[in-house]
Parts: structure tokens; C-alpha cells; sequence
């Protein structure tokens, strides 16, 4: 099949697009496992819930600018009430990994349940008419390379307030050595706090965009986390820039792939390109660097 200039523009703007939005995922469960070490199978569900909360204010009359915001704070408290009422309780013990995945997931089957009963199936968070261009002779609708352009300025901003900022520069203290931060007067509980609280908010927003340009289902959390999982290990466990360059590739595999051979095939080219990666190069495109 031979695509024409306005196909490929859609495919590569789309997958781009698409890699921007799961960058805020993966990122967000990278910066909980390097701080916290915590595998957090529930990651995708702060998208998902995120959106659906937004759905449902504005569908009690409440404008969508004042729900995106309420969602947002509802995902940062999210955050903090999981880590404060579930993953602090096992801090220490030696079952630490099997015991939160073991709880994260039983967030993500409880999510999923409660969003079904209350929604039904699937949703769409109303996005504003902002307009469109043509580019390539393909009419683009403003809000795709808005939302793109978000979710990279919340990954500039993530970036700057990491290596910037006195609490950036403490989670990172507490992600390289938590008794040595201590010692030197760092609040690691307070951290782990934060650290989950953001960790949350860059998958909520991500939850936002994702559901004005796609479709919301009880079950997109589920995917998102799949997702980000691939994506930190093909970009390398701890690699800023390496999570990037994999969200963007995944996204545009994905795009590729969905339209090539059909959205049911996706998966499948998204976990053949992990396998490649683990099989050629173990430690991800950018194993080791930060």
C-alpha cells in the first residue's frame, strides 16, 4: 500500500500527537517507580477516572474549563490518598513489590467496576471548537496539536521543576539515596506524597486530553497503563528522555498500525517492538542516562 503526502501527514501528526499524550502516563509511572519503587499497575486509572469525572461535572451543567480543573485537583488528592492510605501501610516489609502490585491492581479492577456502574460505556469530554487548518490538503482540527503542545509543555515544566526546584531536587535525593536525603533533612513521606500526587496529575491531564480527542471507556485506564509500562522499559527504567523518544515511537507505531492493518493489531506491533528492544538492547534506547 502506497500512501499519499495527506495520509502521511495524518498518520505521523496523529501518532505524535498520541506519543505526546502517553509520554504524560509513562512519565508519571517513571517518576513514582524511581521515587517510590512502586510498579503502580493503576497508573492508567487516573487518566480514566480523571476523565470521567470531568465528564460527569460537565454534564451537571458545570463549565468545562472549571471541571477540567476540578479534575485535576481530584487526581492530585487521588494520588496522595493512595499513597497515604494504601502504599504507605507496607513501607519495610520485605513483600514491598508483590504487595503493592498486588493493591495497585485491585485499585484498577475496583476503578474499572465503579466507572462501568456509573457511566455505562463509553464517553467523550466535550473539547472547545478552537477551529482548523489544512496541511498537506488534510483539514487538522486545532485542538489535536493544542493538546500535543500541553502535553509537551507539561513535560518541559516537569523537567525544569525536577532539576530546578528545592522539592524536584529533593525527590530526586530521595530516588538516589532516601537515608542519605533524610540525614540531611529531607521529609521523605512528604516526598513520597508529592511524588505520587504529580505522579497522578500528569496522568490526569493526559486522561483530559486523552478524552477530547478519543473515546473514554472503563476500560482505557487499563490500556494507558499498558502502554506506559511498555514504554518505560523500551525507553529505559529511569531515562527522562529515553521514556520520551519511546512514547513517541509508540505512538507512532501505533498510528501506523491502526491504520495500515486495523486498530485490532495493535498490541500486537506495540509488544513487537518491546520484544525487539529487550532483545537488542535490554537496558532501553537510553538505558542509563537521565
Amino acid at each position: 500500500m502506497v500512501l499519499s503526502i495527506e495520509q502521511l501527514v495524518f498518520i505521523v501528526g496523529n501518532g505524535l500527537i498520541f506519543g505526546s499524550i502517553l509520554a504524560l502516563v509513562a512519565v508519571g509511572l517513571s517518576l513514582i517507580f524511581g521515587v517510590l519503587d512502586v510498579p503502580n499497575f493503576a497508573q492508567g486509572e487516573f487518566a480514566s477516572v480523571t476523565g470521567f469525572v470531568i465528564v460527569g461535572l460537565v454534564g451537571l451543567g458545570i463549565g468545562l474549563v472549571p471541571s477540567i480543573i476540578a479534575g485535576i485537583v481530584f487526581a492530585f488528592v487521588a494520588g496522595v490518598a493512595v499513597e497515604r492510605l494504601v502504599i504507605s501501610k507496607f513501607y519495610g516489609r520485605d513483600e514491598f513489590l508483590l504487595l503493592t502490585f498486588f493493591a495497585t491492581f485491585g485499585i484498577t479492577i475496583i476503578s474499572e467496576n465503579v466507572l462501568r456502574q456509573i457511566f455505562g460505556g463509553f464517553r467523550q469530554i466535550p473539547g472547545p471548537d478552537i477551529g482548523s487548518i489544512v496541511v498537506a490538503g488534510t483539514s487538522v482540527n486545532l485542538l489535536r496539536p493544542a493538546a500535543g503542545a500541553i502535553a509537551v509543555g507539561m513535560l518541559i515544566g516537569l523537567y525544569i521543576f525536577t532539576r530546578y526546584t528545592y522539592m524536584g531536587l529533593a525527590m530526586r535525593a530521595v530516588a538516589d539515596d532516601r537515608r542519605g536525603a533524610e540525614m540531611i533533612g529531607v521529609n521523605y513521606e512528604r516526598i513520597y506524597m508529592l511524588t505520587f500526587g504529580i505522579g497522578a496529575v500528569l496522568t490526569g491531564i493526559s486522561g483530559v486530553l486523552y478524552g477530547m480527542l478519543f473515546t473514554l471507556s472503563p476500560t482505557s485506564g487499563v490500556a494507558l497503563t499498558a502502554f506506559a509500562f511498555t514504554i518505560v522499559v523500551v525507553g529505559g527504567v529511569g531515562s527522562f528522555f529515553g521514556t520520551i523518544l519511546a512514547s513517541l515511537l509508540i505512538g507512532l507505531v501505533d498510528s501506523f498500525t491502526a491504520t495500515m492493518v486495523g486498530s485490532r493489531w495493535r498490541f500486537f506491533a506495540i509488544f513487537a517492538v518491546l520484544f525487539i528492544v529487550l532483545v537488542l538492547r535490554p537496558e532501553g534506547l537510553r538505558g542509563g542516562s537521565t
